[in-house]
Parts: structure tokens; C-alpha cells; sequence
């Protein structure tokens, strides 16, 4: 009677077991690093499919939790070591999961995974072999409790699920670009511009990324400074190698121009400008590179010889809003909204308020860390 009760108990610990790998493997890959895994199909695949994240999940979860339940009918995992049937298919599910710049690049770390998997198999076979012989021989009548089973199980997915998480890739700026690619490629450019919208971490790629949708929409000049710009202008081409999801030529092609051997952003936006048709989007990129590079007179010099015909009034909010910074600094009047003059002048009051920088560039964020006089005067500190 005994051994049927520790036969059905093995079976619902397994079963319990079962559902939480299932569970977990499915939200991992289907929420966590879909996007990641969404990039190496679309390297892969044909293209007849289009890819979807709740099939591939389902495919990849129920693969993994069979291969687990048929790998211990020989290895013999049970009650509080049952769990450890799954390790196999946790390093396979963090192997398929470490996806990362190598799939443009190329150099993917196949000596880490070989050691990873050698050391996995190596244990799971030295368990498998002292439990099965020495520990569930001794153990196999002795009573043990069913919470008790459950929870020491419990503790030993947390190890596992923990373990996957960390061999894959978790790398936030790559799995950004990721998510922005994904966004775009469906035509969703206003999810694509709030990924990481919140988060003062950029990638150069990233920023890149984020520069080229707000060019396409024509917002360059007008929502350009509301993301984190640390890489001056610099951060507004790719390099010239693919490193990411961004094609550089559907940039370049955008700008009208690529960059030449030893060639500067700078460089390059200029030759744009040298173009028979001088396109707004190749202007925009120029103007926006002065302003990332703080040359703030040039901007004004350039922006008259670009805009000739347009008021300042009409011009995108963050050229304004260096207008108006150029005016203070230099003592030029200029004629600028009215509104956008409000604003700078409470960008100053507040200035005044905190006599140590680093206090008044924090204050300053918080309320302005979105216009370029905030970009200007303290975005380098």
C-alpha cells in the first residue's frame, strides 16, 4: 500500500513539476526574449512564415518538458531531487536563448557553451549515478512528507530557472534595439520611440536607431532631445559594419550620403548638403549635429541659410529652443514663441535656486532634462 502511495506521489510531483518547466520555458521565451529570438529567425528563416512569438514559445516549451520527462526514465529523478530531471533542458533552453551582437559580428562564444554543457551533463550524469545507487536506495523507505517533497523542489527550479537567466543574454541595450526593430518593421514607429523612453541608458545603436524613426516622421528637430544624447553627433549614423538590428545603409540612404575611410559624422552631413537636391532630412540631420556638438553659432549661421523664408515661430521646438539660448548667451534678439520664452525663463529661475551644479543639474533634469538648454549647458556632467 505504501509503495503505491510513494508511486502516486512521485507522479503528481512530477506532473507539478512538469507544468512550472512548461510555464516557465514558454513566458521565457514567448515574453522575456522573444524579440531576441525573433531577430535569429528572421536571419534564418526563408521568410514564408512570419514569426510568432506564442507558437515558437509553445514549440520550444513542450519540446524541452517531453525531453525532460523522457531523459529520466533512465536517469531516475525523484522526490525532492525530481526537479533536477530538468537541468538538461534548462542549459539547452539558456543556450537557444544567448542570443546576442555575434549574429551580426560574428565570434559567438562556442568555448563557453562547451564548457557550460560538458560540466552540465558531467553532473547531471554523477547525480543521476549516486542518487540512483547509494541515496534513493538508503531513502526508499523512509517516509517523507508530501509539502515537503514539493517545496525542496521548489528551491532547486529557483536554482535552475536562476542559472538559465543568467547563461542567457540579458544584455537591456540589445534587447532595446531589438524591440525598437520589432516595433518598426510592423509599422508601429510610436511603441518603437517609447522603448526605453523612460531610461536615461542608451547604446549608440539605440540612439542611432531612434534618430533615423524621428528623421523618417520629420520629428528630428522636434523630439530629438527628449532621449538620453551621449555620443554627440556621432550618435546620429551607424557604423558602417552592421552591429545591430539597424541595416546602416537604410541610414545612409535616408541621409544621402555614406560615410568615406576616417570620415566624422560631421563629414558626412556636409557632403549630404553638397547633394543636387538637398533633401529636408539631410538639413535636419546637420542642424541636429551642431546642436549635438554645441556649436550653437554655426547652428544660427546655418539655420538662416537653410530656413531663409521661415520664421523662427514655425521653426521645430528644440531649434527654438537654441534660438533662444543663443539670444541669452549672446545678447541677439530673436524673435521665438512666446511660450517657448516662458519656459526658458523657468529654466533660469529655477537655475538660480541651487548654487551647487551637480544639485542644479539634477533639479534641472527633472523638469527640463527633456530641451536642449538641459542638453547644452549640463548634459556632459
Amino acid at each position: 500500500m505504501r509503495n503505491k502511495e510513494e508511486i502516486r506521489l512521485q507522479r503528481v510531483v512530477m506532473a507539478l513539476c512538469a507544468i512550472l518547466f512548461a510555464v516557465f520555458s514558454f513566458l521565457f521565451v514567448a515574453k522575456s526574449q522573444s524579440v531576441l529570438l525573433e531577430l535569429l529567425y528572421e536571419k534564418v528563416a526563408t521568410g514564408k512564415l512570419q514569426y510568432n512569438a506564442y507558437v515558437v514559445g509553445g514549440v520550444i516549451s513542450a519540446f524541452l518538458t517531453f525531453f525532460a520527462l523522457w531523459l529520466n526514465r533512465f536517469t531516475g529523478f525523484k522526490r525532492e531531487w525530481t526537479a533536477f530531471s530538468f537541468m538538461p533542458s534548462a542549459l539547452i533552453l539558456a543556450f537557444i536563448t544567448d542570443i546576442d551582437r555575434s549574429l551580426y559580428i560574428g565570434g559567438f562564444d562556442y568555448l563557453k557553451w562547451i564548457i557550460v554543457l560538458a560540466v552540465g551533463i558531467f553532473a547531471y550524469a554523477a547525480f543521476s549515478f549516486v542518487l540512483r545507487r547509494m541515496l534513493f536506495a538508503k531513502i526508499k523507505n523512509i517516509a517523507m512528507s508530501a509539502n515537503r517533497i514539493i517545496w525542496r523542489n521548489l528551491i532547486l527550479f529557483v536554482i535552475l530557472f536562476s542559472l538559465v537567466g543568467f547563461l542567457s543574454n540579458n544584455e537591456e541595450n540589445f534587447k532595446r534595439e531589438a524591440l525598437v526593430t520589432s516595433y518598426y518593421k510592423k509599422g508601429d514607429t510610436e511603441n518603437a520611440l517609447k522603448v526605453g523612453y523612460r531610461s536615461n541608458v542608451a547604446s549608440h545603436s539605440l540612439t542611432v536607431q531612434r534618430a533615423y524613426i524621428l528623421s523618417e516622421g520629420g520629428m528630428l528637430g522636434e523630439k530629438l532631445f527628449e532621449y538620453p544624447q551621449y555620443y554627440g553627433a556621432e550618435g546620429l549614423i551607424p557604423a558602417k559594419e552592421q552591429v545591430s538590428p539597424l541595416v546602416p545603409d537604410s541610414v545612409f540612404a535616408l541621409i544621402g550620403a555614406s560615410p568615406l575611410p576616417g570620415e566624422k559624422a560631421m563629414d558626412v552631413f556636409k557632403r549630404a548638403l553638397k547633394n543636387d537636391k538637398v533633401t529636408p532630412v539631410a538639413k535636419e540631420y546637420y542642424l541636429s549635429a551642431l546642436l549635438l556638438d554645441r556649436k550653437i553659432v554655426e547652428f544660427v549661421d546655418n539655420i538662416k541659410i537653410l530656413y531663409p523664408e521661415t520664421d523662427a515661430t514655425d521653426l521645430p521646438k528644440h531649434y527654438q529652443e537654441a534660438l533662444v539660448l543663443y539670444s541669452s548667451i549672446n545678447g541677439d534678439s530673436v524673435n521665438i514663441n512666446s511660450a517657448v520664452q516662458e519656459h526658458y525663463n523657468a529654466f533660469k529661475a529655477l537655475e538660480a535656486e541651487h548654487e551647487d551644479i551637480f544639485v542644479r543639474a539634477n533639479y534641472l533634469r527633472r523638469h527640463f532634462g527633456r530641451t536642449y538648454w538641459w542638453y547644452y549647458l549640463y548634459g556632459n556632467i
